[in-house]
């Protein structure tokens, strides 16, 4: 089954059951939604990485990673923050960044070991594009709504995987902040108990 992806930034979507895990709709999101880069010590939690290489049966990637919060509450940024919740978001809603770079055809990406994720709301996943010259400081895909391919997006309780049908696109270079690459996001709620994070595992197939 192929995805259609709905094209807005914040959609409201259908969901298809499909025994244990979940053929789905997916949200394609613009940073600018996230914040800006004057308050970015309020939603940038923990800012890219290197380049991690990936692997598995013949196939390559390479991948960014970055932690934002989604509702621009970095503890340590709060007028009184509370001290234990120090290092994390104030409600507990992470949002996971990834962007990745590969020559592979048909590159299944798996995010797994997913703390407080609801996949039945496709506004919890999908693809982050470069959309705004007030956020310039944050992993996206250089790329307008229609060069995004027609990826799908299989879920379950706790992961989801993206798999981009035939080649793998190339986008040109964002800023040195928003990196290159295809960039898919995950956002979990974990408002129960913040800390300590919980990271999922990234792995390709």
């Amino acid at each position: 089954m192929r995805l259609n992806r709905t094209i807005t930034t914040f959609a409201l979507v259908a969901i298809t059951a499909l025994c244990a895990a979940t053929i789905a709709y997916a949200t394609i999101r613009g940073s600018s939604g996230n914040g800006e880069d004057s308050n970015a010590p309020h939603w940038l939690l923990v800012g890219r990485s290197h380049d991690t290489k990936l692997s598995n049966a013949g196939k390559q990637a390479t991948m960014r990673r970055e932690i934002v919060c989604l509702n621009q509450d970095v503890e340590d940024s709060q007028p009184s923050p509370t001290l234990i919740l120090s290092g994390g978001c104030d409600t507990g809603d992470y949002m996971y960044v990834f962007q990745f770079q590969s020559r592979a055809n048909n590159l299944s990406v798996d995010i797994r070991h997913l703390v407080g994720f609801d996949s039945s709301n496709a506004n919890n996943f999908g693809v982050m594009i470069c959309d705004s010259p007030t956020n310039t400081i944050e992993l996206c895909a250089n790329a307008t709504v229609s060069q995004i391919p027609n990826f799908t997006t299989t879920t379950t309780s706790n992961s989801v995987t993206f798999t981009v049908p035939n080649s793998f696109p190339n986008y040109p270079a964002g800023t040195a902040q928003q990196g290159r690459g295809l960039t898919f996001f995950v956002i979990t709620n974990q408002q129960s108990s913040p800390l300590p994070i919980g990271l999922p595992t990234v792995g390709i197939h």
